[in-house]
């Protein structure tokens, strides 16, 4: 996948992931964005058995202290600890594999040079490629081609349930 991360990420995702698996926690993304004087530094962490409300605090008192000892971003900025939630985003490789059966939603540049995006299910990845079944189509779909990718949760297979 294209990895197009802020300076400030690459910076200080080496200390936050430490920290987050210290405590047995999964990084899943760090995102550094915003205007001056409204930035903010979102951090996405999950855990195998589930993440709690309490979890996030935690992990956000947590690497609050670290970041406020280190001191890698100028000025002020709005830290927040979060699940990734129903719509977790794939970040790694890695991903593809881990959610296969899942319904995801990839956005790529087309054969044609365009932005798209499919929505599928995940089939895995394998030389490079990550397969995804839509409904008209198994498509084989480059790493380096893929600009963002997300679990999509299927509300009417909860429903049916």
């Amino acid at each position: 996948m294209r990895s197009r991360k802020h300076p400030v990420v690459r910076k200080i995702e080496p200390e936050i992931k430490q920290t987050v698996e210290d405590f047995g926690y999964e990084l899943v993304q760090i995102k550094y964005g915003g205007e001056a004087g409204g930035r903010t530094l979102s951090i996405l962490i999950d855990h195998p058995e589930d993440i709690t409300a309490d979890d996030c605090s935690e992990m956000s008192r947590r690497l609050s202290m670290m970041l406020d000892t280190l001191d890698p971003i100028p000025g002020a900025y709005t830290l927040i600890v979060s699940s990734p939630g129903l719509d977790r985003p794939l970040t790694r490789d890695s991903d593809f594999d881990r959610f296969a059966g899942e319904m995801a939603a990839i956005r790529h540049r087309s054969d044609e040079g365009e932005r798209r995006t499919d929505t599928g299910t995940l089939e895995g990845i394998e030389d490079g490629n990550v397969t995804i079944r839509t409904e008209e189509s198994v498509m084989h779909i480059p790493l380096d081609e893929i600009e963002e990718a997300h679990l999509v949760y299927d509300w009417d297979a909860e429903e049916s349930d």
